[in-house]
Parts: structure tokens; sequence; C-alpha cells
């Protein structure tokens, strides 16, 4: 025994042990909640301290109101704009081609929201929640597969949005290579900063898209001359319109893969109505409004590209409005290939963490005193599930991050 410190055999006694790390932790606590502090400003308001771990209770926080303008605007963009197309370019008039992207939306959005409840309940990434059914290394081909599919929206968006601003800057003015790696770039600094200035960033985007999106649509109803025969039933075009509406339900549940990547902050006590709610409506809004936009713009200029389309279609109705809507468009593409990029990281981060435990504990996390800026964590001592009889390793399935 150590008069002076009171350690008996190196150990400390266990009320000492205590009372230290009750000191530690409301040190750090009030660090991070002084607004004066580096701290404070940048741990809690810019970069995300958390990738495919459980996020902590006391770490919850959002509206669930929030959930609707991330997917308004995760709608609201050119990619979209282009889904809304088909049916005319399989032959179907206007009439029809609305009908199945109403119907399409509405039954992929349905399965999309319901994953999006998931979210506040588990406090983990979308896939990441796979492992329980797929198995710890079964979850993989699930995994590969969403990558390929972030790869795949992320070069398509590229595309669009070269397109869309040659069409803004003059295609002498901006260069396609630049332009794809200016884009890329912008797209994957939002996504290093993370969770909350990414829905910042989609509130945004989703206001100034409303706002013209409702100056064109009033306007298109009274100034763009369309076709005789738009409004008129006919013949039911049956493949167009299967074609459109399983192209819109598609589409829509195509964000299942990482929906409820975007709620798993919000505080498990909204309820599962709320959730499915908010994210219901503004994905099937944004689904809907834009796909029709693309539509109008379509059968105003049938032989124009999409970007080109949305131009014509919004100068017709007031001078700059297409200007202005195609930048607004641009933006929104920009924020989708934004969550892209970080569904991709964290599905990434799955992967690796299959092979090598990437998770840093939440005692060494808490106690760095600066966050990293990117969105992977250091490297902590591996943990693997344990092996059963069979040789095979096993997972709790309450437990998605074993």
């Amino acid at each position: 025994m150590d008069d002076r410190t009171g350690v008996r055999n190196g150990r400390a006694p266990a009320g000492a042990v205590h009372a230290g790390e009750r000191l530690r932790r409301a040190a750090w606590a009030r660090l991070r909640a002084w607004p004066g502090s580096a701290r404070g400003r940048f741990g809690r308001h810019l970069l995300e301290q958390h990738t495919i771990e459980y996020i902590p209770l006391a770490e919850r926080r959002g509206k669930v109101w929030h959930l609707w303008p991330i997917w308004f605007a995760g709608d609201a963009h050119l990619a979209t704009l282009a889904v809304g197309v088909i049916g005319l370019a399989l032959g179907a008039n206007l009439l029809w081609t609305t009908l199945a992207v109403v119907g399409g939306c509405a039954l992929g959005t349905l399965f999309m929201a319901l994953h999006s409840t998931q979210g506040p309940q588990l406090g983990l990434p979308q896939l990441i929640q796979s492992r329980p059914q797929f198995g710890y290394y079964g979850a993989l081909l699930v995994w590969v597969v969403a990558l390929v599919a972030y790869i795949g929206y992320n070069a398509f968006n590229q595309v669009l949005a070269t397109g869309a601003i040659r069409q803004l800057a003059g295609r002498e003015v901006a260069s396609g290579p630049v332009v794809m790696i200016t884009f890329a770039v912008l797209a994957a600094a939002i996504a290093a900063v993370g969770y909350h200035w990414i829905h910042r960033a989609q509130r945004y985007v989703a206001y100034a898209t409303i706002a013209l999106l409702l100056v064109f649509t009033v306007g298109a109803g009274r100034s763009l001359p369309l076709p005789a025969d738009t409004w008129r039933f006919g013949d039911f075009p049956a493949i167009p319109f299967m074609v459109q509406f399983f192209a819109a339900a598609a589409y829509q549940l195509s964000w299942s893969i990482y929906v409820s990547d975007y709620s798993r902050y919000l505080p498990p006590d909204i309820g599962v109505r709320s959730s499915f709610f908010w994210t219901f409506i503004g994905a099937f809004v944004g689904g809907v409004w834009m796909m029709l936009v693309g539509t109008l713009a379509a059968a105003f200029s049938p032989h124009a590209e999409i970007p080109a389309a949305l131009q014509t279609a919004g100068e017709a109705v007031w001078p700059g409005l297409g200007t202005a809507l195609l930048f607004v468009a641009v933006l929104g593409l920009l924020t989708i290939t934004t969550l892209n990029f970080y569904g991709a990281s964290l599905t990434l981060l799955s992967i690796a963490d299959c092979f090598r435990r990437t998770l840093a504990p939440a005692r060494r996390r808490d106690s760095s005193a600066w966050p990293s800026p990117w969105p992977w964590p250091a490297r902590s001592p591996s943990r693997r599930p344990p092996i059963s009889s069979t040789g095979s390793r096993t997972c709790s399935p309450s437990c998605c991050t074993c």
C-alpha cells in the first residue's frame, strides 16, 4: 500500500477509479458543449464522429420532419427527370405516363419508407442490418451488389451533370473531364463532412427546388402548348405503361439500400409511423413531381436532350426560369451523388469489418480530443465473432455489428 496515493498492488481503489472516470466524462461534456471551443465547433457541429457502429442514445438528435427534405431533394434532380421520359419515349401519351409514374412511385416508396423506420429503432446503417439475415460473411454478397449500384449511379450522375453544366456554361467553355472531376470532388467533400451537414445541404436544396417547381408547374399549365391527344385515354398502351410503372417503382425502391443511413441519428422514441410518413411524403412528392416535370419537358421538346428540354420548357414559361431550374437540378444531382459517396464509404467499411475489426471502442472514441476528418475510423484491435463447432463464425441476431 502506497500511503500517498492509496494504490494497493499497482491498482487504485475502485472508488477512486470511478470518481476519476466521472470527472473525465464531465470535463469532456463541458468541453463539447462550450460553443467557443474547437471541440464544440468542430466535434459537434462539423465533422461526424461515427461510421458503421451503433449510435449511442446520448448522441441521438434531430427532428423527424428532417426526413422529408432529404428525400425530396434526393429525388428532385436530373436523374429522376430522365425516368419520367421513358413512357413518352415508348409511345404513351402524357396521361398514361402520369398514371404510371404516380402508381409506380407509390409502390416503390412504400417499401423504401418502411426501411427508413429501422434507422431510429436500431441506430445502425441500412446494410449492416442485413448481417442477422445473411450471416457475418453472407452479407458480403449484398454489400458488393450495393457497391456496384453506387458506382453505377454516380457514373450516370456525372454524365448528366456534365451535360447540364455544359448546357448552362456553353460547350466551348466547360470541359467534360474537368466538370466530372470537379463535380466528384465537391460531392466527396460534403460526404466526408458527414451526416448532419448532408441533412443541412439537402434542406437548402429542397427549399429552392420547391420554389422553382411551383413557379414552373403553375406556368406550364398556362403557357406550354402540348399535343392535342395529351390528356386523352384512347387505347391502353400496355407495354409503355408497364415499363414506366416498374421503372418508377424500381427507381424509388433503389433508395432502400441506404435509406436508414439518414435516420439512424434520430431518437428511438419518435415512432415508426412518423418516420414512415415523413420519408414517404418527401420521396413520393419529390419523385412524382420531378418525373412529371421530365414528362412535360419531353412532351414539349421531344427531340432534345434532357438538360436542354428542361431549360427550353422553363424558358417558355418564364424567361430565365429554365436556367434557374437546370441549375437547381444540378445542385440536387450533386447532393444525391454525395449520398451515394457516403453510402459507398459505409459499405466499404462494412466489407473491411468482415476481415479486420474497424470499429473504434466507445471509450477510446469519446476520449479523442480531435475527430478525424475522414469517414472511416482508426484501426483498433481485431475482434471476431466466436467460432462454432462447425468451424464457421457465428453472429448474434441482436448485434448487427458483431
